[in-house]
């Protein structure tokens, strides 16, 4: 007898071939049969009219703490999403000095906008290296599939503590980098993670390890996965040239190692830079190397106020102002001639940046005062006129009325539907960059899969529903080389998504308090999508989450004896 029988769904099973009608039949965690099945099951769904497909790989998460505590991975999930990826950008929990979690808040709260109490109270930072980190989750058990790699910073911080910050690595360091990252590889890790975006820093102001570290560190570290023959290298982070987008390519094919390097996207402040680099990694593939650039299929939308805004962070003076206690920023924040600085920044400057400059993107979220509520929904630019003021001026002095709480939203990237489009269509590019888990009241990039299926598909036309698929599941599944996933075939993990797909779509991000301390996050659910099942457990049952606890910890290939 079958565990589940799916009856009468069009199965579009990864690969990209055409759809087709048929049964699926699971067992023992496992696809156990497809076509016209005539056994019984213990449960049978009936999915006429529905889509059967692989579960959908997210390879750009922040979960590493917050799968401590739920075991989910919510709200991903509810948007077909069966397995997720951390250890990104150079952040990980592991290693992790015993008794000194707070190396690890210093990093994720900054850079991923945690909340540092979240994590102080959240996480049980129950683990020193990354294989102890992975057994803790398998017997505490998953509800989704996880896999992490490690971070590069994470991984400098443990072995030089605040050296690592300030210097480059000695060579007896160096050696226990390596020492640790191949024990850690060997235990199940990933890859080996790090990001240059120049806005990383720690919640005491200071870069992330990985970001003040020499390339050739870095590079260093990656020649273990070499020797291994197992794990991914994602080297992200800040806007690379053409010379350098082409190294990666090289050094792809120098590793032996897949590579996951620039992140592309459209910026209004640059507005056709990405069309470059589309090519340049479109070069590198056709050279052989297996390198990617890595984009999302959503509009980057940033929720913010000035009590927590990282918006600016690429700006010198407003950045600055962001790590001053409260009093002291709002005192600066009235002051004319810092004005005048933060003006030249934020309008005036010429120099591209991922912040538009743009106050007509920027919009009034949240007004708390009575007074204000007027303002919601209208642009910074619209009440500058409104208020006779200029740009800069309405903005911090609407925000100043309100103690710095009043909360603003915008969009700077990803904003022209024909350049994304266009993106994610090339085989070039690899889907993903939810960062799920992170800046958990800010943003909310979960439904990035039913976005694309709903909107890019079925709206738009960018790509087929095959193609879709076959990007969400089995291509990912390749990059990471993650057996047995991405593919709806018998003796295949059955892990399955079934979606409707003539309705799945995003519903809009709702804020809830229900992290530990007291935490606030948004969380984003999805429609047409009424079942999940991870490794054959129902785990969304008609839109609803079950106690099932199917998932499973994700390692890396097992070395060759």
């Amino acid at each position: 007898m079958l565990d589940v029988l799916i009856r009468g769904a069009k199965v579009v099973d990864g690969s990209g071939s055409p759809g087709y009608l048929a049964d699926v039949g699971i067992a023992g965690g496992r696809i156990a049969e497809i076509g016209k099945i005539t056994d019984s099951a213990k449960r049978t769904i009936d999915a006429g009219g529905l889509v059967a497909a692989p579960g959908f790989i997210d390879i750009h998460t922040h979960f590493d703490p917050q799968i401590t505590w739920d075991p989910y991975g919510t709200s991903s999930i509810y948007h077909g999403i069966t397995s997720v990826l951390a250890g990104n950008c150079g952040l990980s929990v592991a290693p992790c000095r015993p008794g000194r979690p707070e190396d690890a808040v210093k990093l994720f709260a900054r850079v991923e906008a945690m909340d540092p109490k979240v994590l102080e109270n959240g996480v049980p930072w129950a683990w020193e290296t990354t294989g102890q980190y992975l057994d803790y989750l398998s017997k505490k058990g998953l509800g989704i599939n996880f896999g992490c790699s490690v971070g590069f910073s994470a991984l400098r911080q443990y072995v030089m503590g605040e050296d690592s910050v300030e210097r480059p690595a000695t060579e007896d360091e160096l050696a226990q980098m390596k020492a640790i990252l191949h024990d850690a590889i060997r235990d199940g890790a990933l890859g080996l993670t790090t990001s240059l975006n120049p806005r990383h820093s720690r919640l005491d102001g200071k870069p992330t390890p990985g970001r003040i570290a020499p390339p050739e560190e870095f590079w260093a570290l990656a020649e273990v996965l070499k020797e291994l023959n197992r794990g991914l290298v994602q080297y992200a982070g800040g806007t690379r040239g053409k010379e350098a987008t082409l190294a990666l390519s090289d050094k792809a094919i120098e590793l032996g190692r897949p590579v996951l390097g620039i992140t592309i996207r459209h910026f209004w402040s640059r507005p056709t830079q990405w069309r470059d680099q589309l090519q340049w990694v479109e070069s590198g593939l056709k050279k052989g190397a297996r390198c990617w650039a890595a984009t999302n299929v959503r509009t980057f939308i940033q929720r913010f106020s000035l009590m927590d805004a990282q918006e600016f962070d690429e700006m010198p003076t407003w950045r600055g102002l962001m790590f001053l206690p409260k009093e002291e920023r709002m005192k600066a924040f009235k002051d004319p001639d810092t004005r005048k600085q933060l003006r030249y920044e934020a309008v005036e400057d010429p120099t591209p940046l991922s912040f538009s400059k743009r106050w007509d993107l920027v919009h009034v979220l949240e007004a708390k005062r009575p007074e204000h509520k007027d303002y919601e929904g209208k642009t910074i630019a619209e009440l500058a006129q409104l208020r006779g003021q200029d740009v800069i001026d309405a903005f911090l002095d609407m925000s100043l009325d309100e103690d710095l709480e009043m909360r603003f939203w915008t969009a700077n990237s990803q904003g022209d539907p024909d350049a994304v489009a266009e993106m994610i269509a090339s085989p070039a590019v690899a889907m993903g960059q939810s960062d799920a888990g992170a800046h958990t009241s800010i943003d909310a990039g979960y439904g990035y899969a039913s976005l694309l299926l709903g909107y890019w598909v079925r709206e738009k036309h960018a790509m087929s529903l095959e193609t879709a698929v076959r990007k969400l599941s089995f291509d990912q599944a390749a990059r990471f080389e993650l057996p047995g996933r991405g593919l709806l075939k018998p003796g295949m993990a059955a892990d399955v998504a079934v979606f409707d797909a003539d309705t799945i779509a995003p519903l809009d991000p709702r804020l809830v308090q229900d992290f530990p301390a007291g935490g606030k996050r948004l969380i984003q659910e999805a429609v047409g999508v009424p079942y999940v099942l991870v490794n054959g457990q129902v785990t969304v049952d008609e839109g609803n989450l079950t106690d099932a606890l199917g998932g499973q910890v994700l390692r890396s290939a097992p070395l060759a004896v």
